[in-house]
């Protein structure tokens, strides 16, 4: 006689309860499968937009969205880069930001030495590698955000041809979260345009008023503005501030490169005009010497004078 097993019948509710478990556990293992193969740019946006909630540091969130918009646009980039209107568009774009670099630079040497910039060729061409990373990266970036605000009308293109069978190229190469990461994306995009408009570019401000930093800074060296607006929040403000005193910290290194450069390496130690023993001098015409001091008491550490040449064939009484 063989003994028959009793299976022991466990109450409905335990067993609803434990399936509730089971598949609570199964999602959250489908979770971290999914998050654990998201792209190094969806964990950026993620990072920035935690930051953006839970930290006043506007500065890293605006690095860290654009550093992420740049790696996951960059395959778009380079489809774009590899056919031959892409690559006029990008030359014809990058071309207008040198030239805007370019006169910029300019404007700084004259602003610095006091004469043309063609008077120093050199010095320019100096100042010209100084803006120009600047420029590219900064243009970029608003071109980028801005850009960002077009991908909805992309969507609504791509929902109206759709059923038409024209499919339209995918942006991005994301395979899980796709439009958790379109919203992340888009709010962040939007509001550091927003930072950029209003606060970074305050001289489309027509209330912006110019501050000195510091109580010796002389007349007609480039002065961070500050826009006044008592509406902008302390975070906001705090990002406004720390964005124009970075800005006129490399702008005041950029002058003081400028007027060393033109010191030590453009201007001449000898000279068939007359000078003083310890300046070096730059001609500026037969008639014309640009004389450059070490002067410790001058914003930039070097004093710029223009003088009439005094030499054998100019003599001082003629």
């Amino acid at each position: 006689m063989t003994a028959t097993k009793k299976i022991i019948k466990m109450p409905r509710v335990v067993t609803d309860i434990g399936a509730s478990f089971k598949d609570l556990y199964q999602q959250f293992s489908s979770l971290g499968q999914k998050l654990s193969i998201l792209t190094f740019a969806q964990y950026l946006y993620l990072f920035a937009f935690l930051l953006a909630i839970f930290s006043d540091s506007f500065s890293w969130v605006a690095a860290i969205t654009v550093l992420a918009l740049a790696i996951e646009l960059l395959p778009l980039f380079e489809r774009i880069w590899h056919s031959l209107m892409g690559k006029a568009l990008l030359l014809l774009f990058y071309a207008v930001v040198a030239n805007f670099a370019l006169s910029w630079a300019g404007g700084v040497v004259n602003d610095v030495i006091g004469v043309s910039a063609t008077h120093f060729a050199y010095t320019h061409n100096l100042a010209i590698l100084l803006y120009i990373p600047v420029w590219f990266v900064f243009i970029t970036a608003l071109v980028i955000l801005a850009a960002q605000l077009l991908v909805p009308f992309y969507f609504v293109l791509f929902i109206f041809l759709k059923p038409i069978g024209i499919a339209l190229p995918q942006l991005t190469q994301n395979a899980h979260f796709q439009k958790t990461t379109w919203l992340l994306r888009l709010m962040l995009a939007t509001g550091l345009l927003v930072h950029l408009v209003l606060y970074i570019v305050p001289e489309l401000d027509g209330q912006a008023l110019k501050r000195n930093l510091t109580s010796d800074i002389s007349v007609g060296v480039e002065q961070p503005l500050i826009t006044v607006n008592t509406d902008v929040g302390t975070a906001e403000q705090e990002f406004q501030d720390e964005y124009l005193q970075t800005r006129y910290k490399y702008q005041s290194f950029v002058r003081q490169m400028i007027a060393l450069f033109a010191f030590e390496f453009e201007a001449d130690s000898k000279s068939r005009c007359q000078k003083s023993v310890d300046s070096r001098v730059v001609e500026l015409n037969d008639y014309e010497i640009m004389e450059i001091y070490q002067d410790e008491a001058q914003q930039d550490g070097f004093r710029f004078e223009v003088k009439k040449c005094i030499s054998p064939a100019f003599p001082a009484d003629s």
